[in-house]
């Protein structure tokens, strides 16, 4: 082979790997990303550990706010909420056009107290239902609240990129947890927004206490560095 031919065939051979190597930029720029698995990154991972932990609860205080959006009505106001194992308190003011209402319950029985009077049911769902017309899913509440599904119910529950919950559709309803706070280290709910077929709720859960019993760090896990 002559040295021209040989030139032209170098040259050749340089613009077809050049090619090559073109189009495998291309189809890398435009080959659809793989979506990993979010990478808890506290010490409480993973979500199934920290799930059975705060299963275990049974006591706690929070205060914060609350929104309703029902019946083409908006109403909001302050809340406290007391739970005591089965037993629960809760007194809200402003909302529902009664001031203050100061809801307390435990199986069986569920009593509010207002301006208005007092009122009883066999429950809080069923008291809501009868006073206001809507219904108010208490028994889900317990554990939203947490950030973990009800127990007893089957439920579908997306995370965010800390491994916490960030959706859960449970029972009919649409559960969002928009951000969370550390407590003590632990990551708990701060504003939840709660959708349902009649009504639409948003709590912003400010400040927790009395976490009784308190769950335990993951032994096994080891938090992952932020790369800096």
């Amino acid at each position: 082979m002559n040295s021209k031919a040989t030139s032209h065939f170098k040259s050749l051979r340089q613009l077809t790997s050049l090619g090559i190597i073109c189009i495998a930029i291309a189809a890398c720029s435009t080959a659809p990303a793989t979506k990993n698995p979010p990478i808890p990154s506290h010490a409480y991972a993973p979500f199934s550990y920290k799930q059975a932990e705060l299963a275990k609860l049974v006591q706690w205080d929070v205060e914060g706010k609350l929104a309703v959006y029902a019946n083409d009505k908006n109403n909001s106001g302050l809340l406290t909420w007391r739970q005591r194992s089965a037993y629960f308190d809760l007194l809200i003011n402003g909302p529902l056009g009664s001031g203050q209402l100061h809801i307390e319950g435990s199986p069986g029985l569920a009593i509010a107290t207002s301006s208005k009077g007092q009122v009883e049911a066999e429950s809080i769902e069923a008291l809501f239902k009868q006073e206001f017309g809507w219904h108010f899913p208490m028994q889900e509440l317990r554990y939203w609240a947490r950030g973990i599904p009800h127990p007893d119910t089957r439920a579908k529950v997306s995370y965010n990129s800390e491994g916490e919950a960030a959706t859960i559709e449970q029972a009919g309803w649409q559960v969002t947890y928009h951000s969370y706070s550390k407590v003590t280290g632990l990551p708990m709910p701060k504003k939840i927004e709660i959708i349902g077929t009649d009504i639409r709720l948003v709590l912003v859960l400010k400040s927790w206490f009395n976490l009784f019993p308190f769950p335990r760090l993951n032994p096994s896990f080891a938090p992952i560095p932020s790369p800096e």
